[in-house]
This record gives C-alpha cells, sequence and structure tokens, in this order.
C-alpha cells in the first residue's frame, strides 16, 4: 500500500443485517468511517454476504453451520453466538490462575474457532501483499487473526468490546474462552478498548499492561430518520424499556425488580424487554409468578425500523448492566429522544455523562428515577437536551481518526 493507504485485513464475526447485537453494529460504524480515511479494508466473515459491500471487501471464510440446534449448513449467520457461553467448560476459580489454562476439552466450538481460523489463513495468505495491518474484534476472532499476522508478516491489534469477566460476572465463564482471549490479548502487537472501563479490567484480571491498551470509544451514526410518533402503540400507558441479550451481564432480573416497585406508584406502566437469549424462558417464569404479566411485553429480537419505532415510543430507556463494557444501545435511546437511565457499570457513561446513574442492584433507586422521569417533564426534557449535547461528540469519524492514528503507530513501529 502506499504512505497515504493502509491495507486493513480486519478479522470479524458478524455484520448487519446478519448480527445478534452491537459487535455487528459498531463494525460497521467503524469500517464505513475508516475508509473514509482512505484505508482499504478486507473484512473477513464466516458466512458468505450476498451483495457484499460498497465501501470495503469482503471476504467469506464459510465454516460448519451453527452450533447446536441453530440450522446447520447454513452459510448467512455466525457458526455460534459468540456472547452466550453457560454451556461452555466453566472455570471454578479466581483470580484467574494462568497455570490453569493449558489443557482443556475439544469442543464442538474450539472445532469451529479453529475451522475459521484456517480459513482466514488461507485469506490472509493470498492478500498479504497488501496486507499492513491485521485488525480483529473480540475473543472468537483472535485466533484467526494471530494466525493471519503470521501469514501476513503484518503487526497484529486486538479490539476489545467485551469480556469474558463482562460476560459472566459470577465467575462462571468458560476456561477455553478466557484461554482465547488471554493468548490473544497477550500475542497481539496493540490492544484497543471501548472504555476506560474494560481497559481497567484487562489491566487488572488479565496483567496486560496500561501502556499496551488505547482507548476508543464506540461512536454512533447520524440519526437515521425522524421520529416515528404515527399511531403509537398504548398510548395511554408510559413505556419503559430493556433492549438486549437476556443473559446475567446484561441485568434482566434486576429490570424485572425495579418494574414491581415502580408499579407500586404507577400501576399502569408497560415495561418492555426486546430482545432474546439463554435467560428467556426463565425471565418468562420469574414474569408470571411475580404477577407482572400484564405489564411486561417480550418483543423479541429488533432492528432497524422496529427498533427506533420501539425507542421513539419508549418514555424511559434502562440499561442496568452487571458489567457493560460500551452499551452503544444507550447512545441509540438517547438520540431517539429518550432519557436513559445506566449501570455506573458502564463504558457509556465515559462519553454519555449526562444518562442518568445507578449502581445494577440498587432497584429501589432506579424505580424512583423512572417514576422521577415519568412525573416531571421538565426534567425528562431537561435530561434529553444535555444527552443530545454529549452526542454532538460521540461520532464514528472521531472514533475512526483514533484507531486510524494506533494504525500508523504500530505501522511505523511507534
Amino acid at each position: 500500500m502506499s504512505s497515504s493507504q493502509l491495507g486493513v485485513f480486519m478479522v470479524g464475526w458478524e455484520y448487519p443485517p446478519h448480527n445478534s447485537g452491537g459487535l455487528g453494529v459498531a463494525c460497521q460504524g467503524m469500517t464505513k468511517a475508516l475508509n473514509q480515511l482512505n484505508n482499504h479494508i478486507y473484512f473477513t466473515l464466516p458466512y458468505s454476504v450476498p451483495g457484499g459491500s460498497s465501501h470495503m471487501d469482503i471476504l467469506s471464510c464459510i465454516t460448519p453451520g451453527p452450533v447446536g440446534s441453530l440450522s446447520r449448513g447454513r452459510t448467512s449467520s455466525a457458526p455460534f453466538s459468540p456472547y452466550v457461553t453457560a454451556t461452555i467448560n466453566p472455570i471454578t476459580s479466581f483470580p484467574l490462575d494462568k497455570a490453569k489454562l493449558t489443557t482443556l476439552p475439544q469442543s464442538e466450538i474450539e472445532s469451529r474457532v479453529a475451522a475459521y481460523t484456517d480459513a482466514v489463513a488461507a485469506q490472509a495468505f493470498s492478500h498479504r501483499k497488501s496486507t499492513d495491518i491485521v485488525h480483529a474484534h473480540d475473543w472468537m476472532s483472535f485466533p484467526a487473526a494471530a494466525e493471519a499476522s503470521k501469514q501476513t508478516g503484518k503487526p497484529f491489534i486486538a479490539h476489545i468490546h467485551s469480556t469474558e469477566f463482562d460476560r459472566v460476572p459470577n465467575g462462571s465463564g468458560s476456561s477455553f474462552i478466557m484461554q482465547t482471549e488471554y493468548e490473544g490479548l497477550m500475542n497481539s502487537d496493540r490492544i484497543i478498548a471501548v472504555s476506560a472501563y474494560t481497559k481497567e479490567i484487562l489491566v487488572v484480571k488479565y496483567g496486560i499492561p496500561r501502556d499496551k491498551i488505547s482507548v476508543v470509544h464506540n461512536g454512533i451514526d447520524s440519526l437515521s430518520a425522524d421520529r416515528f410518533l404515527d399511531e403509537p402503540f398504548a398510548p395511554k400507558r408510559p413505556v419503559i424499556t430493556f433492549m438486549g441479550r437476556f443473559t446475567m451481564q446484561k441485568g434482566t432480573e434486576f429490570f424485572l425488580g425495579l418494574a414491581q416497585k415502580v408499579l407500586e406508584q404507577i400501576p399502569n406502566a408497560l415495561f418492555i424487554m426486546a430482545g432474546d437469549g439463554d435467560m428467556y424462558h426463565e425471565l418468562l417464569w420469574k414474569t408470571a409468578s411475580s404477577g407482572l404479566s400484564a405489564s411486561m411485553l417480550f418483543s423479541g429480537f429488533v432492528r432497524d425500523t422496529q427498533r427506533e419505532r420501539l425507542l421513539d415510543r419508549s418514555d424511559v430507556f434502562i440499561m442496568p448492566s452487571v458489567s457493560e463494557p460500551f452499551g452503544l444501545v444507550a447512545l441509540e435511546a438517547a438520540q431517539r429522544n429518550t432519557p436513559v437511565i445506566v449501570s455506573k457499570n458502564s463504558g457509556v457513561t465515559e462519553v454519555l455523562p449526562s444518562a442518568i446513574q445507578a449502581d445494577f442492584w440498587d432497584t429501589d433507586l432506579m424505580a424512583q428515577q423512572v417514576v422521577s422521569l415519568l412525573q416531571d417533564s421538565q426534567q425528562t426534557q431537561s435530561v434529553i437536551n444535555n444527552q443530545h449535547q454529549d452526542l454532538g461528540s460521540i461520532t464514528w469519524p472521531k472514533a475512526a481518526q483514533r484507531i486510524n492514528q494506533v494504525y500508523r503507530d504500530v505501522f511505523l513501529g511507534a
């Protein structure tokens, strides 16, 4: 590549519209902005993408079909969800004993990661002359990126959007994932963390040197449409929304807890849980057993226009995560003029300080915050105005500038 253009071999896992969460959305915004900075991006995926992309070359590294009951043999989605690890070999002790992370039993997920690694390595070899940087997103892409770095002889940047310590905060995470995560971080030439919150986890839990980690916050695209105000559902009920994976990490049980307390003061409130995950059936049972069924709506996973319409209709958005590396959905809610309440354990607070904050476990306080917003229109408007001021500086072009500087520092050996 010329001195003004870098060839970026980017190892991905998901990409819209075949994404299950924020990682794909982040990769889309990031790559578009990096392309505008004259970088040529080769983006690998473990499935095919009909039509490709207008701003980068998508390299299909097709692996066997999704794990378990998820339509074996499909080539239009990732082989497995990288953020649901309950069935993968759990660790049993903390702090992490690195000496024990050596010999692990084989598993289907391990074989899928290995297959992706082989496919990516072949693509890397084919693109070795046009590659200057290898850039990978989260644990499932790290082995492939390390091999791509060997094939091309180019430096490897590990981008952390979520750690196993975030995903399984009770300490029963996957030893295989933790080992893969640790080895990827240690073998990389540089690390990009999505928040200072995540950087601290990498330093404390994995022993990564601070000076190896650059913090680059996610951005958000410009508003895609005006607010949808036509024919709102449940027009006479205040709507409080949760949007995300139904996992321990996301604090779903705390959302149920605060719902009970809000309903004591505002009986007609409607709570919407948009998403899916391994806790879905447990949440349904708890909703029924707590007498919340008439006030709780499970909408399933929503995207694009449905997502925007739901955020527009929401009177309050809540992200009660136990540990949230960033929390892109909070920015999306704020952008749609919805006041946001987030857990203090969230990286997004570093760029959206106007968001109302609470400890994830403090359902009493969160319930009070919800009631206050629903009953005080002046406070609500003030929060919305402050959120929009914060959003003005949270853009993908700004994030891309920082990533581009990391590229050039590593490429030039700085």
